[in-house]
This record gives structure tokens, sequence and C-alpha cells, in this order.
């Protein structure tokens, strides 16, 4: 347990040879070239480095492995003895102070912004600025990495490394993205049904890049059951919408015609992007999200006064109907689920009631006071920006994300989103409508994989989702229509809205709908399988 608690601190999840040497092999092609990895750990690329240089012909093989930690440095040392190992940040390293490298290969750190603080963030940020690219403080280490590795290579020499599949959509990847079409001439990203890091809570991409110092002239995304290459099948990506931050890789899952159909359908006047009718954003915010939401036998075991008590949702787990109703979140009361958020007034606590007190005493005594979030507030037990909104939304699923309307008007907190329509605009036909097939590759293409089937909506990707406003005359009959169908597989669900909407509203053909389906299903089957 320890061990596997410093590599998350390190950001360290060594990589399996057959991975190591899929990417090895095609980065070496001379047994000449001297080749780096920045980030050894155990040796696995350096050992597979090694061979294939031997492989070519080399009789001394010249590798090179950097690594922060001196444990792992000595599991590579008994891995490859040849090898010269560097025991370093490899942020404190420039290119002047090493050799120049015909190759970088690896598998840089994965370590979440929360951790890549102090020093390594100043260090890393500074390489990225160096590279000429200024990231965000949001940044995780491995886009750095991948940055200042770059700069160790000769005029026309490749990188080839793991990369976790945000690459293709978190904000921050842009910038790296744009580095690497403006720094090699031809660059290509392999996605995988089967994951290569069974640790990991994201999914990972193989990324190769070749000729060093120039601008690309191809950027091909490749997709593949696995690393045998079963399945494989590779695109042409778009290197202007790379540039334009357009760039999705799940875009290139889908076959070319149904991209097509996609775009055509983004530029019709009838259909519209979420965010132009609502405001997608997080709910409030707790700090201790199981003290302050309580279930009816808490409120009535600790005698909190109801009027310190807010009906709210946590989850949209189980609820299958467009409208979050009152009799639904009734239903979940009785089942014993937290649908009370204790909302006390920013005020002293001497004017609260003596069992109110009692209970914050005991939320003190569990330590919840000295929580960041909780005690950067006044009063720390005051939550602040609880509202009622018009709608929710999921934030992270194993399934199709769900839009409901607040029948019940309800507050949420920061573990779904929650909507504001712009005025004179009714919540009710867009979560009639969501369940379109177009709605739901929309979700896809705009979301994102966190690995283990979860997938995830952030509240600008949601209000890039395509939705169409159905016919004012028959929101109502489909609201009904769908309800009627909740018993069934989601996909009837599907089938009706798409009659309504996408056939009536948009003249799309039987074959159209099913072509975006199809789609979603494809994607939503890649995410899910382990």
């Amino acid at each position: 347990m320890a061990t596997l608690t410093l590599q998350k601190s390190l950001g360290a999840f060594y990589t399996e040879e057959p991975a190591a040497t899929r990417l090895v092999r095609w980065a070496i092609c001379d047994g000449s070239e001297v080749v780096l990895d920045p980030s050894c750990g155990d040796g696995v690329f350096l050992s597979a480095a090694h061979s294939r240089l031997l492989q070519l012909g080399c009789e001394s093989p010249r590798v090179y492995g950097v690594d922060i930690s001196a444990d792992t440095l000595r599991l590579a040392h008994e891995r490859v003895h040849e090898a010269h190992l560097i025991h370093n940040d490899f942020f404190d390293m420039t290119p002047q102070s090493a050799p120049v490298f015909d190759c970088v290969v690896g598998n840089p750190p994965f370590i979440r912004y929360q951790t890549f603080n102090g020093d390594k963030e100043s260090k890393g940020h500074k390489r990225a600025s160096e590279a000429g690219v200024s990231l965000p403080r949001l940044a995780s280490s491995w886009a750095p990495f991948v940055l200042h590795a770059s700069r160790f290579l000769r005029a026309g020499g490749r990188l080839a490394m793991v990369m976790p599949a945000e690459l293709g959509h978190a904000m921050y990847a842009r910038a790296v993205l744009r580095f690497l079409v403006s720094n090699f001439r031809h660059v290509a990203v392999e996605m995988f049904r089967d994951k290569l890091f069974n640790e990991l809570s994201q999914s990972t991409v193989l990324l190769f890049c070749d000729g060093y110092g120039e601008p690309c002239r191809t950027f091909l995304v490749a997709s593949s059951d696995d690393l045998k290459g079963n399945g494989r099948q590779a695109v042409k990506a778009d290197i202007a919408a790379i540039k334009d931050g357009r760039f999705r890789f799940t875009h290139y899952l889908i076959p070319e015609g149904v991209r097509q159909l996609y775009q055509e359908l983004a530029g019709d006047r009838r259909v519209q992007r979420l965010g132009e009718v609502a405001d997608v954003g997080i709910g409030y915010v707790t700090g201790a999200n199981d003290f302050f939401h309580m279930s009816l036998a808490e409120c009535e075991r600790w005698d909190i006064p109801k009027r310190f008590l807010r009906p709210c949702v946590l989850n949209l787990r189980g609820i299958k109907d467009v409208e979050y109703t009152r009799q639904y979140w009734k239903v979940m009361r009785e089942r014993g689920e937290k649908v009370y958020l204790l909302a006390l007034p920013a005020a002293a606590r001497d004017v609260l009631p003596p069992l109110v007190q009692h209970y914050l005493r005991y939320g003190e005594a569990n330590g919840l006071a000295s929580r960041y979030k909780c005690r950067i507030r006044q009063f720390w037990y005051a939550v602040p920006h609880v509202r009622i909104t018009d709608a929710f939304l999921s934030y992270m699923s194993g399934e199709q994300p769900l839009l409901v309307t607040n029948a019940a008007n309800l507050v949420a907190p920061n573990t779904v989103h929650v909507l504001r329509f712009v005025p004179n605009c009714e919540p009710l036909p867009y979560a009639a409508s969501w369940r379109s097939s177009l709605t739901r590759l929309s979700c896809e293409l705009e979301g994102h994989a966190l690995g283990g089937g979860l997938f995830k909506l952030e509240p600008s990707e949601a209000e890039n989702v395509l939705v169409v406003r159905p016919p004012a005359m028959q929101v109502q009959t489909l609201v009904t229509q769908i309800r009627q169908s909740l018993a069934q597989p989601t996909e009837h669900a599907t089938e009706i809205t798409d009659r309504y909407v996408l056939k009536r509203k948009l003249g799309l053909s039987n074959a159209d709908c099913c072509l975006l389906l199809d789609a979603a299903l494809k994607i939503e089957s890649w995410r899910k399988h382990k």
C-alpha cells in the first residue's frame, strides 16, 4: 500500500512492456541513435530501447534515463546496467546540460494539479514558457513535461510517449496540441478499448511525433481494440481544428459520414447549443457533504427545526422521468436518502437553538470547521449560494447524462450541475428532447470519459451539447409518451424523441437517426469497456 501511495504522489504508474516496446520500436530507427527517457521509473523503456538498439546492430547502446526517485533508479539499474542514469528532477535540467537526443520515449508523471504545486509548479510552468507555451495553473504535470522533453531532441528527432486521454479534451491540452502541430512534421495519437493502466482512473493514449522542428503536415488519430492493433482504424485529423481548439479524439471514433452530419446539424439554425438557452453551473459547496446533508432519520435524531432544513437533491441516480418531482423526492426520503440541507443563517451561533448548537459542536469535534471550504467562511456552518434553479444535469455517471426539470423546487450541491434558463425559455421542452440520438451523441462528443466507465460533463462541455426544442404543441405529448416508455430499454425513449424532434422538426430520415444513435452507442461502448 505504501508503494502505491508513493507512486500516486509521484504520478508514477509504470508502463507494461508491450506498450513500451510498441513506442520504442516506432521511435528508434537506427542503431546509432541516442535515446532519452526523462521519467524512466523502473526502466521498462530503457530496457526496450537497449534491446532495440542491439537488434539494429549497435554494440554499445546509448540510452539515458532521468528520475526524481532514487529507489526507482535502482530498479532501472538492475534492469539495464549499461544505461546512463541521472538522479534529478527533469524540470531542473536544460537541453544545454545534456546530449542531443534522436529519440525521447517514456511515460510522463500523471500528477493532478492539486498536488502539482510549490516548486514543481513554478519549474514546470517556467519550462513550458521556455517552450513558448503558457499553461494555466490547473495544468497537470504531464503537460509541461512533454513540452520540456521535446526540447531535448535534435532537429528531425522523434518523440513517443504514453499520454492521458485528457490530451484530447482538457482545455489546457489545447496549447500542448498546438505546440505539437507547430513543432513536429507528423503527429499520431492512438486510442485503445483496452486500458493500458488498470490503476489509473483515466484512459490513456499513445503519442507518436516525428520530424521535430518542422510544422505539421499530417495528424493521424488511430483507434484499436488493443496493443496488437486488432480493429485498427486511422483517420487524418483537421490540423486547422486542432489549432483553433476544436479538436476531440472521440470525434474520430465515428465514421466520417456521421461527423459530417453532426457538423451540418450543429450549423442548423433550428439546433441550439445548451449554453444558448441556459447557464450551466455548479451547485452550492458545503465543504462537508455528509454533515450538512441529512436524512429524515438524522433530522429527527438531532431534532433539527424544519425552518433550518431545505429539501435538496444530491444526485440523479434512479430517476427516469423528465422532471424531478416532489413525489420522487418523497420516495428518496422514505428510502433513507439524505434529502435535506442544513441551511443555517450567517449569524452568531448563540442565536441558534441549543439542539442545533449541539450538532455544530459535534461537527467541530470531528474537525469540520477547519476544512478549507468551511474555515474560509465567516461562519463555518452557513453554506452560501443556496438557490433554487430551473433544472439539474448529471455531473458524472456511467450512463448517458440526464437532464431533468426542478419540478420539486429543490436545491442542489456541486455533485450535480444546476441550470438557469434564459427568460421566457421553459426547461421542460429541453428535458423532453434530451433523449434524442443527436443529443445523446453530442454528450459523448463534448464530454469525456474518466476511466472505469465513468463519464463527465464539465459545465463548459455541457453548454456545447446540441439540443433541439420540440414543436410547442407536441411537448406535452412527447413527455407523456416518454413516461409511458420508462419501463422499457432507454433506446425506446430515444426512438420516441427522435420521431418528434429529429424527424418531424428537422426532417431527418430513419437512416440518419440510426447513424447518430449507432455512433453514440459506439463511443459509450468504448468508455465502458474494461
